[in-house]
């Protein structure tokens, strides 16, 4: 084991170091081939812990493979199945069935209403089953996260711990992006940025669209702002990734209450620090809407004197970001000290929520109206078809967002998935939800009192956090970004075997 924790170590530096020449354009793309050989190498010859583990700390660094026929086409999607592969063929050697949450059933439900939109309308199938064959790659990883812990209990903290390691990459990546930019010209940081570093993680059409539209910016009187976003396509994905690694922190720093590393317990508060900044920086206003909803559930739980020592830890981030919030005008200024250009302040944005005639949200309600008025209504049962809205779109939405139409959503989950599927599709949507999130409050109701239990800590704060995500999702359509939805599942496939740990405890 300790072998393979060594070479897992070296696996994960090298990688950083191999991904960091090809995607500043160092090296040529075709050695991203050799980062899939190895990780591929990695979870042949590792045993399924450190395989698994290898796959985790390798979702920031996945690139797109250079070749003639699909330009998207990432490493992921051939490590994750091979990972699968291997789960599925150890459980078998032991006679192990595959088990499924609660809420799978669901999911298959959602599936069948994207078979049904895709052959009973117009349909341009081969786009819908890509779309559906990317979704399907993804709910792998969840799979094998979900089964093997709930076999293996004490290799959650492991899991937990890496997750936060994998999350952080992006986060540490997105600072290091706001430092070189600022200290660069914005024009040629831009043009570069996308030329090479998109290029190399999301293809050649995603950085040809990006070198000429992109949402890296903030516009205001004062200025343009380049907001924070990491290797990823958005900022919008990056703050939700930020969301994403809060949950991993609260539970850690729970953990170490019982430990004498204090050097692990700056590192979290460090992190913490960093990804609250983070949602910040990234300037994106729906998330900071979207805080609205924990912060009701946590502010109904603790009145209700539900586990107040357990939601303590959980609303800390919250509480940091609001403090930070208002602190913006300062920490603004400092940056601008640093070489950061002036623009709109994060409260001026803030406040700029609310102002219906502001470009983004003017640009939101076209697209929602056209949504009703063009898609859903006309085809309100089964829908146009998964993966099919945006070949619906005229020509004046290219110009009005100065997007090709591929990259062009109806700027929210729920609208995304009514357009598409229907109102089948959307009730399978809801369905899930309503599975989902009754099996998190059923859980904190029976282990509210659990306040130094990480596992708990940790799955409680997943629940809250996906309550923040999935309010957010009304007004977009992030959570479908190939990395949000991976850390999505990676971390519901965790809660999934605490849920199922407990269970099995009681019987």
């Amino acid at each position: 084991m300790f072998k393979q924790r060594f070479w897992l170590v070296i696996f994960f530096i090298f990688q950083i170091f191999s991904t960091s020449l090809i995607a500043t354009g160092t090296v040529n793309q075709n050695w991203s081939y050799l980062n899939l050989l190895l990780q591929l190498l990695a979870i042949l010859f590792f045993d399924l812990e450190n395989a698994l583990l290898s796959v985790i700390l390798s979702i920031p660094l996945y690139l797109v493979l250079p070749n003639s026929k699909l330009d998207t086409l990432s490493a992921w999607r051939f490590t994750f199945l091979a990972l699968f592969l291997k789960y599925w063929w150890s459980a078998k050697k032991q006679g192990l069935r595959m088990e499924f949450a609660p809420w799978d059933k669901y999911l298959a439900w959602f599936a069948l209403a994207v078979l049904i939109s895709l052959f009973f309308s117009n349909a341009n199938i081969v786009l819908g089953l890509k779309k559906l064959a990317f979704a399907l790659n993804i709910y792998l990883l969840y799979l094998v996260v979900y089964n093997f812990l709930i076999k293996e209990k004490e290799k959650t903290l492991e899991v937990i711990r890496l997750t936060l390691v994998s999350l952080s990459t992006i986060v540490v990546f997105g600072f290091m992006q706001l430092i070189i930019s600022s200290f660069s010209n914005l024009y040629y940081f831009w043009q570069y940025w996308a030329t090479y570093i998109s290029k190399a993680f999301y293809g050649t059409s995603f950085a040809d669209s990006a070198i000429y539209s992109n949402s890296w910016f903030s516009f205001s009187v004062q200025g343009q702002t380049l907001r924070m976003f990491s290797t990823l396509p958005d900022s919008h994905a990056f703050a939700v990734i930020c969301v994403f690694a809060l949950t991993a922190i609260v539970s850690l720093l729970v953990f170490e209450k019982t430990n004498r590393k204090r050097f692990s317990k700056i590192v979290l508060w460090i992190l913490m620090l960093l990804s609250v900044l983070g949602i910040i920086f990234s300037g994106t206003r729906g998330v900071w809407v979207g805080i609205i909803a924990p912060l009701v559930l946590l502010g109904f739980a603790y009145f209700k004197h539900y586990g107040r020592s357990l939601l303590r830890p959980i609303a800390l981030p919250i509480l940091i970001f609001f403090v930070f919030l208002a602190l913006t005008p300062l920490i603004q200024k400092g940056l601008h000290s640093f070489g950061q250009r002036a623009g709109e302040s994060f409260l001026q944005r803030a406040n700029s929520i609310y102002d219906l005639q502001e470009s983004s949200n003017a640009g939101r309600l076209q697209i929602w109206q056209y949504t009703f008025a063009k898609v859903i209504l006309p085809h309100p049962l089964i829908g146009v078809g998964y993966g099919n809205f945006s070949s619906l779109l005229s020509s004046d939405f290219e110009k009005r967002f100065n997007l090709p139409k591929q990259y062009i959503s109806a700027h929210s989950l729920y609208l995304d998935i009514f357009s598409e599927l229907g109102i089948v599709g959307l009730f399978a949507l809801f369905v899930f939800l309503k599975s989902l999130f009754t099996s998190f409050y059923l859980f904190f109701k029976r282990h509210y009192l659990f306040s130094e239990d990480f596992m708990v800590v940790f799955a409680v704060a997943v629940g809250f956090n996906l309550a923040w995500v999935f309010t957010y999702s009304l007004i977009d359509g992030t959570i479908m970004n190939d990395r949000v939805l991976m850390y999505f599942f990676l971390i519901l496939g965790i809660s999934a075997s605490i849920f199922k740990q407990y269970s099995q405890e009681k019987e």
